[in-house]
């Protein structure tokens, strides 16, 4: 045994040779934190301790100076890992648990979750199943607190390829999905409100008057959806700026009235556009796939005009006030806003971004219906989270704009065009007497 005082402030005690730590001993470091263990020729090498200035400890085996083998490694803030090591880092089996309650038992690849594991919420919820790159990746099961559960397939965290949707009050969705959406036209239920061959919409329209929307539901996709996609079409818009992916129908045959009103995305709430056909929209993959747009992203609602909504989609940048548009006009704050707020609008609920103030009521007159139509349209935006201001609703409301948002906090600006990436045209019809 011997002790050394170094240059630099460590000092060893413990097993020496051959100038050489060597056998079992304790270095500690000049600025903070120490080793307890094996040696062999001066590096660590076998069962030992480590613990870090900041308050980390590892307790396990080593090689080579890295930790290599079993080993537990124990944070600061509480969360810990126990399982196996190669070259610092947690490769093959292992448990994780992390300070806020989650925990994750299952494979590792070069400290990523990778292979088959079970995730725990501590929110409540389970996932289990394969993994690729700390996402869900692969064929796996996802229970969520409120019972209902997904057995399928995965892509990048999201619901994406063959898989059932078993709600908690019994109905279910099965077919193919793409990025979390189920594809229309591959969907089937066991819903015998599905089975109807009517289409029942009841709604308020802009000016709070009430409405009852009735449709003949005919074979393959939902009737109210190809009104949408026939409106679209109208407009002689490009082809290339809708993606087929990101289309959904929020209508009562193909979003239950017994479903979520109010769902998370991007740790913050949005409410249900009901009512509502998403047709889809092109996105800048390089862009979403850099900033990882639709896992991180909040959801948020633009109301706009028809020409507005062109020049936004087809210049993937979102417009304010003196800015041209695609037809040469200038885009001005509309009346019933307040003046000399050069912002773009978005919110958390479309009863705000539907208001007249944002999105004006046009015409259309449908020839696969023989019928007249007033329409409305909204984008549907992911949202970057903190790049936005929080304010009071700014259209003179004379009372609750939404059950689910208040009104001292329904409108969100900003002027950073690039935090708001456009992913769908929301359309909404009410028939015209």
């Amino acid at each position: 045994m011997v002790l050394i005082n170094y240059t630099n402030g460590d000092q060893y005690n413990g097993d020496y040779e051959d100038d050489q730590k060597h056998g079992h001993g304790t270095l500690t470091y000049s600025q903070g934190g120490s080793y307890t263990g094996e040696w062999e020729n001066d590096i660590r090498n076998g069962y030992g301790v480590n613990k870090w200035p900041n308050g980390d400890q590892y307790k396990g085996n080593w090689k080579d100076n890295k930790r290599n083998g079993n080993g537990t490694y124990i944070y600061r803030d509480g969360g810990k890992y126990v399982g196996n090591w190669e070259n610092d880092m947690r490769h093959g089996k292992g448990v994780n648990m992390w300070s806020n309650g989650n925990k994750y038992d299952g494979n590792w690849v070069k400290n990523q979750q990778h292979g088959r594991g079970t995730f725990t919420y501590a929110s409540g919820g389970q996932y289990t199943g394969q993994w690729a790159n700390n996402m869900r990746n692969g064929q796996g099961t996802n229970t969520w607190p409120n019972s209902d559960r997904y057995e399928g397939e995965w892509r990048r965290n999201r619901r994406h390829g063959q898989g059932i949707l078993y709600h908690s009050n019994g109905t279910k969705e099965s077919g193919v999905w793409n990025n979390g959406s189920l594809n229309p036209d591959s969907a089937s239920d066991d819903d015998s409100d599905n089975n109807n061959n009517k289409l029942q919409l009841r709604g308020v329209w802009v000016n709070g008057q009430p409405f009852l929307f009735t449709l003949s539901q005919k074979e393959g996709p939902c009737v109210y959806q190809s009104l949408a996609r026939e409106f679209v079409a109208s407009l002689n818009w490009k082809d290339a700026f809708f993606d087929k992916n990101h289309d959904r129908c929020y209508c009562p045959n193909c979003y239950k009235k017994e479903w979520y009103n109010v769902i998370d995305a991007g740790d913050a709430k949005y409410v249900i556009p009901r009512g509502w056909v998403r047709v889809g929209l092109q996105t800048d993959i390089a862009f979403v796939k850099a900033h990882d747009v639709f896992d991180k992203w909040i959801v948020t609602f633009h109301g706009t005009s028809k020409i507005a909504a062109q020049s936004i989609i087809a210049h993937r940048q979102f417009c304010m006030p003196g800015d041209t548009l695609i037809d040469g006009t200038q885009l001005k704050i509309r009346p019933g806003h307040i003046p000399n707020m050069n912002f773009v609008y978005t919110s958390p609920t479309i009863a705000y971004s539907s208001g007249p103030a944002y999105s004006p009521v046009y015409d259309f007159y449908s020839k696969a219906n023989n019928a007249k139509y007033e329409v409305q349209i909204v984008l549907q935006c992911r949202q970057m989270p903190n790049s936005f201001q929080i304010g009071p609703e700014t259209i003179g409301a004379k009372g609750e704009i939404c059950p689910h948002i208040p009104n001292s906090k329904i409108e969100y600006f900003t002027a950073r065009r690039g935090t708001i990436v456009a992913y769908g045209l929301l359309v909404r019809f009410r028939p015209k007497t």
